[in-house]
């Protein structure tokens, strides 16, 4: 049994999920994601740069002259607070339009992390079952993320207009993002070893800071214009080999489950 991976080391996985992207079991996959991903990128970035730039106008010209230095303060939380909203919102449309890829993908980054060359290698019919399984499942957890994201962006929109409390709305909204992020990247592995969902955000809060920690760095990855196109994919890899190795339940030599690091 290896030591407990350390909620430092999370960043490490998504590099480790970047490497992998160029395996010749995966890399074909990557390319109609990464496709879909560049339209939806130069959308969302040209929304947002607007929804930011008319926004800023707007509460700026709330301010009165004698408080004019606080218009820097304002425009550092504001953009913080547009980046968080940027990378998830990104990281949740392009998840729900790749879901079929990506479960395909991380079936067989299990595959390669379990060292089970028979399902690499798996039929085009069960391929396609494969990406029908991962695109219910995507419509589910958007059930659960949907009417909790609501919730958390007007507690955040109203805590940006208190004075002082203001500066905690990035890190409401950047924690709720990097849970449900950590929420998303381990279904897909979680879904691939027949596991419910429910039981998939059980084990999240058993290791909340690994939990928190691996969710902010695809936050973060997800975040950074153009990089973000393939950090994605990466992170869906990233996030499939930290479940192997710290979620998921193995078997022990006398046939019973128990949870351990691969």
């Amino acid at each position: 049994m290896s030591k407990p991976l350390s909620p430092f080391a999370t960043p490490a996985l998504i590099k480790e999920g970047f490497n992998l992207l160029w395996h010749p079991d995966i890399r074909w996959l990557v390319i109609l994601p990464v496709l879909i991903n560049i339209a939806l990128f130069s959308a969302v970035t040209w929304t947002a740069g607007l929804w930011l730039s008319d926004w800023l106008d707007w509460l700026i010209s709330l301010v009165p002259e004698w408080l004019q230095w606080l218009v820097w303060i304002i425009w550092l939380l504001f953009a913080l607070l547009a980046l968080v909203i940027y990378g998830f919102t990104f990281t949740l449309i392009a998840n729900f339009l790749g879901s079929p890829f990506y479960g395909i993908i991380v079936e067989r980054v299990i595959a390669i992390e379990r060292g089970d060359r028979a399902r690499s290698h798996a039929s085009t019919a069960a391929l396609l079952a494969t990406a029908w399984r991962s695109f219910r499942r995507e419509i589910q957890i958007i059930g659960y993320m949907l009417p909790r994201t609501l919730g958390v962006t007007l507690v955040t929109l109203v805590v940006s207009f208190m004075p002082i409390i203001n500066i905690v709305a990035p890190l409401i909204a950047g924690s709720w993002a990097a849970w449900s992020l950590a929420i998303q990247y381990f279904d897909y592995p979680a879904d691939n070893d027949q596991i419910m969902f429910a039981e998939v955000k059980e084990r999240a809060r058993e290791q909340r800071l690994l939990s928190l920690s691996f969710g902010l760095s695809a936050l973060v990855a997800a975040a950074i214009p153009l990089i973000n196109l393939l950090l994605l994919p990466a992170s869906v890899i990233g996030g499939s080999l930290l479940w192997c190795r710290e979620y998921a339940d193995v078997q022990n030599d006398n046939g019973a489950a128990e949870r351990c690091a691969s």
